[in-house]
């Protein structure tokens, strides 16, 4: 009686086990497979621009000119003051009256400055100033050539020069130092706002020139007046 030969079974349970872990592998990337394909925004999908997707700007030739980008705002210069200015018709004019000084032999012109309202024109200026000058014309620091009563009957500032019209008091009383000195008064004080105005004095509305001399001396100058040709003329301090 022949024994039967019977194998192991242990080589058998080695080969399921291996096909059993090989099919759990294929299970697990088939299933990470689907769930890409379902959610295909989760991957990050990175393209690469072609050559006709690329625009490359063309590169300027020697000879070309670049335009220059339009400037929106401009920069104020460092000596431009950002405020705001005044108009000549508000400037505070500052004429002056000018009185004389006597110090023993020796006389001489000495301006005294009228305070007037800002914004006052010239020509009222000119005239508040003068009005002092006759007003104001002795004290006890200056004194004056001016005779007592003369009076401004009329002032206008006009392209050549500035007409001043005086009242008849003005010829009268004393000699030709006292006309010289009280001629240069009333100059000088219509041209406190400028030294080079041209000035027409008249005396009851006419003109004092060659013809119609001042006192009876008879001062005789020419029209217009101007401190240079007054100075020139006659000499005094």
């Amino acid at each position: 009686m022949k024994t039967q030969n019977t194998r192991p079974v242990y080589p058998n349970l080695f080969i399921i086990y291996i096909l059993s872990l090989l099919g759990l592998v294929v299970s697990v990337v088939w299933l990470n497979l689907v769930d890409m394909n379902k959610n295909p925004a989760s991957t990050e999908t990175i393209t690469t621009p072609t050559r006709e997707q690329v625009k490359i700007a063309p590169v300027p030739k020697e000879n070309s000119t670049v335009p220059k980008p339009t400037i929106l705002f401009t920069i104020p210069k460092q000596a431009e003051q950002l405020t705001p200015k005044e108009s000549t018709a508000a400037l505070q004019l500052q004429p002056k009256a000018y009185l004389l000084q006597v110090e023993g032999e020796k006389v001489s012109l000495f301006p005294q400055p009228v305070a007037i309202q800002k914004g006052a024109s010239k020509e009222a200026a000119l005239h508040q100033t003068l009005n002092y000058l006759f007003e104001h014309n002795q004290n006890n620091q200056f004194s004056s050539t001016i005779p007592q009563g003369t009076k401004l009957l009329g002032l206008r500032i006009d392209e050549t020069g500035i007409h001043v019209n005086l009242s008849d008091e003005f010829r009268h009383g004393g000699g030709s130092t006292s006309m010289i000195y009280r001629l240069a008064q009333v100059l000088y004080t219509a041209s406190s706002l400028d030294a080079e105005a041209n000035i027409y004095l008249s005396v009851e509305g006419e003109l004092l020139d060659e013809k119609n001399p001042l006192g009876g001396e008879g001062i005789i100058f020419a029209e217009p007046l101007t401190r240079q040709t007054f100075v020139e003329d006659f000499s005094i301090n």
